[in-house]
Parts: C-alpha cells; sequence; structure tokens
C-alpha cells in the first residue's frame, strides 16, 4: 500500500508520531540516526522532491547553524541544527505526501468545523499562489529595469514588488470570498467529495507506530536498558 493511498487521518497521525519522536530524542547520535533515516525516506519515496526540500530547508538550518556557533558550545548548536533539520524534514514530507484538501477533510472527520478546516486547507493552497505570483512579478520588474537584488541600496525598489504583490492578494481575496457565497459557504449540511475509510491494514500500520513511539521514548528516559 502506498502513503498516497493512506486515509488523511493516517498520513495525519503518522506524522504526528514522526514530529512527536524527533522531540524526544535527547542524544546528538541518535538524533545523527533519525536524520540519515529522513533523507533516507526522501530520497525513497517518488513522490518528494529532494532538490525542492533541500532549498527550503538548509538555509534555515545553515542559519540557524551559524547563530548557535556564536552563542552556544559546538555540541549544544550541533543537537539544535540536527533537531530542526529533522522537525522541518519531517514536516516536508508530511505535507508533500498530503493534498491540502485531504489534510482539511482529516480535520473534518475528526470533529473539527468545517471553517476551521476550510481556512487551513486554503492557506495551504494559497502560499504556493502567492509564490508564482511573487516570482512573476519580480521578472516584469526586472524586465523594466528595476534592480530587485538584495542589496542596500535596491530597498527602495522593492516597494515596485510589494505594491503589486498586495493589490493582487486583495483581488484574489474578494474572488474567493464572492466565490464562497456564490457556493453557499453559509450552509450546514456538508458532504465529502470522496468516501474516507481506515483500511485493518492502516490499523496495524498506526498501531506499529505508536507502540514504536512509545518504547523509543521510554528508551530515551532510560526506563528500558
Amino acid at each position: 500500500m502506498r502513503a498516497r493511498n493512506f486515509d488523511p487521518r493516517t498520513k495525519l497521525l503518522l506524522g504526528i508520531i514522526g514530529i512527536a519522536a524527533v522531540l524526544v530524542t535527547q542524544g546528538t547520535g541518535a538524533l545523527l540516526v533519525e536524520a540519515c533515516l529522513i533523507v533516507a525516506a526522501i530520497f525513497f519515496i517518488k513522490a518528494i522532491r529532494p532538490g525542492r526540500i533541500a532549498k527550503l530547508i538548509l538555509p534555515l538550518v545553515g542559519l540557524v547553524f551559524l547563530v548557535g556557533i556564536i552563542s552556544f558550545s559546538l555540541e549544544t548548536t550541533l543537537k539544535l541544527t540536527i533537531r530542526l533539520f529533522n522537525l522541518l524534514s519531517v514536516s516536508a514530507l508530511f505535507f508533500q505526501t498530503m493534498d491540502p484538501t485531504e489534510l482539511g477533510d482529516s480535520f473534518r472527520k475528526i470533529g473539527f468545523p468545517y471553517e476551521f478546516s476550510f481556512i487551513l486547507a486554503t492557506s495551504f493552497r494559497y502560499v504556493p499562489l502567492i509564490g508564482r505570483k511573487l516570482r512573476l512579478i519580480m521578472d516584469a520588474q526586472r524586465a523594466r529595469g528595476i534592480d530587485l537584488r538584495p542589496r542596500i541600496r535596491n530597498v527602495p525598489h522593492f516597494l515596485a514588488l510589494l505594491t503589486p504583490l498586495l493589490i493582487q492578494s486583495f483581488v484574489l481575496a474578494e474572488q474567493l470570498a464572492m466565490a464562497m457565497e456564490s457556493r453557499g459557504f453559509a450552509r450546514k449540511e456538508r458532504s465529502f467529495r470522496r468516501e474516507y475509510r481506515i483500511s485493518p491494514q492502516e490499523y496495524v500500520v498506526m498501531g506499529l507506530a505508536m507502540g514504536l513511539l512509545a518504547t523509543f521514548f521510554f528508551w530515551q528516559k532510560g526506563w528500558i536498558p
């Protein structure tokens, strides 16, 4: 069974278990082993694009390492940096294997209000959309001769970037509000676009994951020799 075929609730629980495993890990060596396993999973899952994850994660991890090496000891810095890398990588794995609609449906199935689920799913859909619009605006302004490179002297030029982006964000928000109103967003009875069922195999996977997390937690606490 592929991860993309799992019920959204299964994916959500596995993502929470992965984050919890990173948070309870204590030693630097254990964190490093965890990082190797996560990197292996990133390259193993075909739906994941490792280059995109590296582009998003590595600059922030590098910045945290530089700040940490100035403020803390090397061991503390390494532990902090590896833990941050693991958290961001697990989150990237989770969000790249789950569609925003599935994420919203999983919260609805758990019992969260539809409004909360809709806001969550919409926010994840609009982040890449705003990113594409930002790149288009940058290309258009550069074609007009406006220098937008990250330099101190170019700070006034960023107004030519932020103003169109702000206007387009308001336009998108207005279009979304009109679409919601025309489709009866306030109605109470709602159905799911697809029927979700947790298969017996998924219950086994969730049980094993929770058992491994509990065992790992007790081992990290020293309660299991």
